[in-house]
């Protein structure tokens, strides 16, 4: 072989090797369990293994993150590995459930900067693994019948019957009593008056939305506690608005919930942002800036203020009688 040839063949393998690796994205995220059948209170371990470019920031997993019905009873973040200018994260959580069925443990999301520059960032989920609990109970062996037993003799109780009926004398008189006082109060109204109706979920939640922006927790840096009192406020008000259980379930949940319900695809948008961004503040420690925390106030309140239902007089009938009417107000563009 002369050396013309193999100058042209070591060109080859090294164009061949770094098209490779051109094709290695900046970052993958995966997750995986060491078992996917338990029987209930069983201990699983839960990993999230980050492989990225050394130099690309991201928003590391923390200790406290949402693995829907399961709890965390440890966790163990090992020394991450570099290798060719790629770094391997590995966090390992320790996770129980404490029921029967099928759960699952929904999909993580790892923030990601594509750039030195860049302010914005990108999202990769590492994907919702389903466990199976079992129980630990196989059923008991078939007991043996028992032989009827035969009749037993009661002696009269004078005295349960004297009391039986002191009681329905009781209760006679005191059903009469009630009956002279509604009779009485017919014409004045209830005779207990009735609790007031509840207040509309919208206004429980622009009360508690604007309670909050007043607070000065953004100023002391409580972004977390921030954000978990706001994502908290509108899953109470789209559980009392579509009535569905937001409280108990993951933001994709509830955003597959909401296009069922709202066909708004700008107040979809809107919800989308504010818990999306809620959840990398509490989970994954983000700190949001000055624009991302306007925005979450604005759009907040845009979508409660766009949804909600409002009650109207219908028009008096000829009888002169005059009923409430529901009206489901929409502000399409705000």
């Amino acid at each position: 072989m002369t050396a013309k040839k193999a100058a042209i063949i070591f060109l080859l393998l090294v164009t061949i090797c770094s098209f490779g690796f051109a094709q290695q994205p900046l970052i993958e995220v995966k997750a995986q369990v060491d078992t996917s059948v338990i029987t209930i209170g069983d201990k699983i371990t839960y990993s999230i293994i980050i492989d990225r470019a050394k130099d690309l920031r991201i928003i590391r997993p923390g200790e406290g993150i949402n693995l829907g019905s399961f709890e965390i009873k440890g966790y163990h973040f090992p020394k991450p590995q570099v290798k060719d200018n790629r770094v391997i994260e590995r966090f390992d959580f320790t996770i129980s459930v404490y029921d029967t069925g099928t759960f699952v443990i929904p999909p993580y999301p790892v923030a990601y900067f594509p750039s030195d520059t860049s302010k914005k960032y990108q999202v990769v989920e590492a994907p919702a693994i389903e466990i199976h609990v079992k129980s630990v109970l196989t059923g008991s062996a078939k007991k043996e019948l028992k032989d009827i037993k035969g009749p037993i003799d009661i002696p009269f109780n004078y005295k349960f019957w004297i009391s039986v009926a002191a009681v329905l004398v009781l209760l006679a008189l005191i059903g009469y009593l009630l009956y002279r006082l509604y009779k009485k109060r017919k014409e004045r109204g209830y005779l207990i008056t009735p609790p007031p109706p509840p207040r509309p979920a919208h206004e429980i939640a622009l009360e508690a939305l604007n309670k909050l922006f007043a607070s000065d927790l953004i100023e002391q840096g409580k972004y977390k506690e921030f954000y978990s009192r706001l994502s908290e406020i509108l899953r109470t008000y789209l559980e009392g608005r579509y009535f569905f259980p937001a409280m108990e379930e993951t933001t994709r949940e509830i955003l597959t919930g909401l296009k069922e319900n709202e066909p708004s695809e700008e107040r979809y948008r809107e919800l989308e942002y504010v818990l999306t961004l809620s959840d990398l503040v509490k989970f994954a420690k983000y700190v949001p800036d000055e624009r991302e925390i306007k925005e979450s106030r604005e759009k907040s309140l845009q979508f409660v203020e766009a949804t909600k239902i409002v009650f109207a007089p219908q028009e008096e009938e000829k009888n002169g009688a005059q009923e409430p009417l529901m009206v489901e107000e929409k502000k399409e563009g705000t």
